[in-house]
């Protein structure tokens, strides 16, 4: 037995396609103990411990669209056919033929009803059904070896991580943030977290769910870093010197700040147009503005609170995202948070701050 592996988007990078299909067999054979090589249009793993924890962990990888557990046989007529003869069909079935190998003597339209006949007598209940079968007898010929398969089992498609850089995500404890670093993943961006935690006000068991969320997340990204940025001292200076309306934004342009001195090409945050007071056009474009030299991508930008909620329990943050731990932004709420605020506001509001002293301080404690 091996597994069949396809691939999507990266059929359509032309030049460039070489590029990315070595990423993705890098970072498969980084995920499972078996063998990876690329054959035709598709990659074969074979020699593995677990067919069901390998199954799972190709289909976790971005980049790849299917996969299938198959049997391996040479590709002749002969050796097809004396497999079919111990197939095991229940109920009804088809035959699906992919003739990759045109030098194969029998075509597709001829060799499909052969097939049939032959399932049928070894099969005596079972009965063919074109339209709407129990099973569908996929038999993949290409040069050398031909594959057989019943299971389709859909993955995550995307591109590999790694091909479209670095990225900084900004992660709360909450539902967004992780869903936003997996939808920048499934781009093929390599993602590093940071945290920002306001102890006494914020736990270690605050800290431990984000560890934790890291931790699920790097089953699809993989491996990661987590920087933990103390913020006690940035936050209550806020709440010190500057009007309490702007306490919010002024803290998201200071996380912006600090991500913006880690190594990537950009900033991915959990922000969602309107879900909060502070995340409306203005606000966002106020975390921008003089605060990075990086762009800042939110995937969630336009996603609906359900859409997300359903993406997190589909790649398994979404129990942890809901345990009830403060983060530093619900600690630090105003009660009645700016709205829309005027960047010249912002900026007024900012000046009353040594912007520079307080953020090297925080990054003397990173861990």
């Amino acid at each position: 037995m091996v597994i069949l592996a396809r691939y999507g988007e990266i059929h359509l990078k032309g030049n460039n396609k070489g590029l990315f299909l070595r990423r993705l067999l890098a970072n498969l054979q980084k995920r499972i103990d078996g063998k990876v090589k690329h054959e035709g249009e598709r990659i074969i793993i074979s020699d593995y411990k677990d067919e069901k924890s390998t199954l799972g962990r190709v289909t976790k990888t971005f980049g790849i669209v299917s996969a299938s557990p198959a049997f391996v046989l040479s590709s002749t007529p002969d050796a097809i056919t004396k497999y079919l003869e111990t197939l095991i069909v229940p109920g009804t079935f088809k035959v699906n033929i992919n003739r990759a190998d045109k030098k194969f003597p029998i075509k597709s339209p001829e060799f499909a009803p052969q097939c049939g006949g032959i399932i049928l007598n070894a099969n005596p209940t079972a009965t063919v059904n074109l339209h709407n079968p129990d099973s569908t007898i996929n038999i993949d010929i290409r040069q050398g070896n031909t594959y057989i398969y019943t299971k389709v089992i859909e993955g995550v498609g995307g591109l590999p991580v790694g091909v479209s850089g670095r990225a900084i995500v900004l992660l709360s404890g909450g539902i967004d943030s992780p869903v936003a670093a997996w939808l920048a993943a499934k781009r093929g961006l390599s993602v590093d977290f940071i945290h920002f935690a306001t102890p006494p006000y914020t736990s270690e068991l605050a800290l431990d769910k984000v560890r934790k969320l890291q931790e699920i997340l790097e089953d699809s990204v993989g491996k990661s870093k987590l920087y933990v940025i103390p913020f006690t001292e940035i936050s209550m200076a806020i709440r010190k010197h500057c009007s309490p309306e702007f306490m919010i934004t002024l803290m998201r342009r200071f996380m912006v700040r600090i991500a913006d001195r880690m190594q990537a090409d950009c900033i991915i945050t959990g922000e969602n147009l309107a879900q909060v007071a502070s995340q409306t056009i203005q606000g966002i474009t106020s975390n921008n503005f003089c605060a990075t030299r990086l762009p800042i991508l939110r995937p969630l930008i336009t996603y609906d609170k359900s859409e997300i909620i359903s993406l997190a329990k589909k790649i398994g943050t979404y129990e942890i995202s809901i345990v009830p731990h403060e983060d530093c932004c619900s600690v630090f709420v105003p009660r009645n948070p700016i709205i829309a605020p005027k960047l010249k506001q912002v900026l007024a509001e900012e000046e009353k701050l040594d912007a520079e002293i307080l953020i090297n301080k925080a990054m003397e404690y990173i861990s």
